[in-house]
Order: C-alpha cells, then sequence, then structure tokens
C-alpha cells in the first residue's frame, strides 16, 4: 500500500471524526484530471485537499495547483496536506472563520 494511500485513509478517518461530509476521489480515465484527493464540506464551506506525503508543491502537477486555486477563487478551501495535523489545522481554520462570523 502507498504511503499517499495510508496518508489519505488516516486523514479521512480523523476528518469525519470532526464532522461534515467528506470523500475520497479516486482518478481515472474519464475523470477531470487535477481533482483533489478529497473533497468535504465542513461548517458550510466547501474544502479540496490534496494529499501529498512529502508536501512539497513541486510535487503537485500544473492542473492540480491550477484547480486548487479555482477552488480558493469560487470561496472554498483548498489545501496541500502531509499529514493528519494539517488537515485538522485547516479545519481549524474552518472553525476559526465561523465563531468570526457570529
Amino acid at each position: 500500500m502507498s504511503r499517499e494511500k495510508v496518508l489519505t485513509d488516516q486523514v479521512l478517518k480523523y476528518l469525519r471524526a470532526r464532522g461534515g461530509w467528506w470523500v475520497k476521489i479516486h482518478g481515472g480515465p474519464y475523470q477531470t484530471s487535477g481533482i483533489p484527493d478529497i473533497v468535504g464540506c465542513y461548517r458550510g464551506k466547501f474544502l479540496g485537499l490534496e494529499v501529498k506525503p512529502s508536501g512539497r508543491k513541486s510535487d503537485l502537477s500544473l492542473r492540480q495547483q491550477v484547480t486548487l486555486t479555482r477552488i480558493r477563487d469560487a470561496g472554498g478551501i483548498s489545501a496541500l496536506i502531509s499529514s493528519t495535523q494539517d488537515a485538522l489545522d485547516v479545519l481549524d481554520e474552518v472553525d476559526k472563520l465561523a465563531q468570526e462570523r457570529r
């Protein structure tokens, strides 16, 4: 099993424990390329998370970079994550934004 799959499975477990809706996107020949590995909705925000165990932006394809930017431009949240803590940090930021709106 690849490091990326192991990490993705761990991240999904933690995200689902925090709440919201999460799904792993399995790429294939009939799917648009560049879609993040994990997409979800948490506290009314759309999130796209690209999992790279290395954490290096240089490991993102151009299509992945563009997609993450387009998600942010559309008002969603996107991030490159390399650990479960990175994913939880993203949720903490969403929680913080939700508190500020009150």
